[in-house]
């Protein structure tokens, strides 16, 4: 039997829900929030995981989230929609989620569905802290959940990188090389010098501290398949938003667009990766559209996720169906259109290049004097130098995305399609997960 508009209404399904979200404050947790409050008026609650800061009130931190642009165009319309947002305070990277006993009762009582958004997403972060916050604080979500008594749905949010040495990776579930049980317990007992020694050796396949964890934070998931209901949603490389709100919303320079940044600032001129690689993305909006549409289908009809088998995890991988652009496209891009740089201390130009030599010299020859003339001269003015340190980020930077930088990684994303086709005629348009193919990734 075909899947066709046998989903309810998102709104609907939310209407008088409970929700509980972790990473409320990053970048996707925001998109979130305000696409939830938006969308789905009638939700009752959301509960926000953050972290307690000494002298800062709850009121003070849930004005941070909502000071941004992001928000603008909702409180503008509807400002009473803060008051469906509560703060719980707490940790990721603590036991029981650092929640208090009034707190975690609230949660145990009330809430139907879990967005697990929270992640260090550093590539560098030491072993020790990436397994306490991505592994250790998503096995203290599941525990949190197991005890829900109206839980609906927990959904996980990873990456599509998190088994690069899959062929192609599909919408399964993948088996890490360690145990996460055993690399909790090191993180706990161990200590962490040693366990930098020998992060390199426990790394194996894996290119960071970051998939790694996130790889084995997938394996906790799919261990509680059978006691709680449960998903793990795969963005590819999450850029910035196509629509929603409004287009080009981004609060970071993580990933490429620091680079492209550097290059239209006229700052950075040699980028090390392949001409040729394509990276997978997914504007922001787009993600979080299909986040919340997998977490409803997986509650309320969770053969359109869980197929081919039911007694299988379900895994939602999520990248932009429209013709990629190379690292050589989005150069030329840059090329022809240098007057979107604003104020370049240097005519923008970039050389990208697979030599790592080249790519070496280059940055030492022809960036680092020009970096170290211009801090002079900010001495000189009696301000502080910035640009060496600025290309030693830049650097280390271009160094840690290397790996995906100069090959490239297929994904299989047919499920998608399923959760379109069985979703109401009118979430189509609101919870839209198709993309237009004039989206441009720089």
């Amino acid at each position: 039997m075909g899947i066709t508009e046998n989903m309810p209404r998102i709104p609907e399904e939310l209407s008088g829900k409970h929700i509980f979200v972790t990473g409320a404050s990053g970048f996707m947790g925001k998109v979130l929030l305000q696409k939830l409050l938006r969308s789905c008026p009638e939700v009752c609650c959301i509960y926000l995981l953050m972290r307690p800061k000494r002298g800062v009130s709850e009121a003070e931190r849930l004005r941070a989230i909502l000071s941004v642009p992001l928000f603008e165009p909702l409180l503008s319309e509807h400002p009473e929609v803060v008051s469906k947002l509560r703060i719980v305070s707490g940790d990721c990277s603590e036991l029981r989620l650092g929640l208090s006993a009034e707190d975690e009762d609230l949660l145990l009582r009330n809430v139907s569905y879990v967005f697990h958004v929270a992640a260090t997403v550093r590539f560098d972060d030491p072993l020790h802290d990436a397994i306490l916050i991505n592994t250790r604080g998503t096995r203290e979500v599941v525990e949190l959940s197991k005890k829900m008594t109206k839980l609906q749905v927990l959904e996980y949010v990873s990456t599509t990188y998190t088994f690069t040495n899959e062929p192609v990776l599909g919408e399964c579930h993948y088996a890490a090389h360690l145990d996460w049980k055993t690399m909790i317990k090191l993180a706990e007992t161990a200590d962490q010098y040693s366990l930098f020694a020998v992060t390199k050796k426990l790394l194996g396949f894996q290119p960071n501290t970051y998939t790694l964890t996130k790889a084995l934070a997938e394996n906790i998931i799919n261990d509680a398949r059978h006691d709680i209901p449960v998903i793990i949603f795969r963005p590819a490389v999450v850029l910035s938003s196509v629509k929603e709100p409004f287009p080009g919303w981004l609060d970071n320079f993580n990933g490429p667009y620091g680079i492209w940044a550097g290059s239209l600032k006229g700052v950075l001129r040699y980028i090390y990766a392949d001409n040729d690689v394509a990276l997978s993305f997914t504007p922001v909006d787009w993600a979080i559209r299909g986040m919340i549409a997998c977490a409803v289908a997986r509650a309320t009809n969770p053969q359109v996720v869980r197929r081919p088998d039911p007694q299988h995890l379900a895994v939602m991988n999520m990248c932009g169906d429209f013709v990629k652009n190379t690292f050589r496209d989005q150069a030329q891009y840059l090329r022809e259109n240098t007057e979107l740089a604003a104020y370049p201390i240097r005519y923008p130009s970039v050389v990208i290049t697979r030599c790592y030599p080249y790519f070496w010299l280059g940055t030492v020859l022809t960036q680092l004097p020009y970096g170290l003339a211009l801090d002079i001269l900010l001495r000189l003015a009696g301000q502080k130098p910035r640009l060496i340190s600025t290309y030693r980020k830049i650097f280390q930077a271009n160094n840690a995305l290397s790996y995906f930088m100069t090959k490239e990684f297929p994904i299989a994303t047919g499920k998608m399609h399923d959760v379109h086709k069985a979703m109401h005629p009118h979430d189509r348009e609101l919870f839209e997960i198709t993309v237009d193919t004039n989206y441009v990734s720089i």
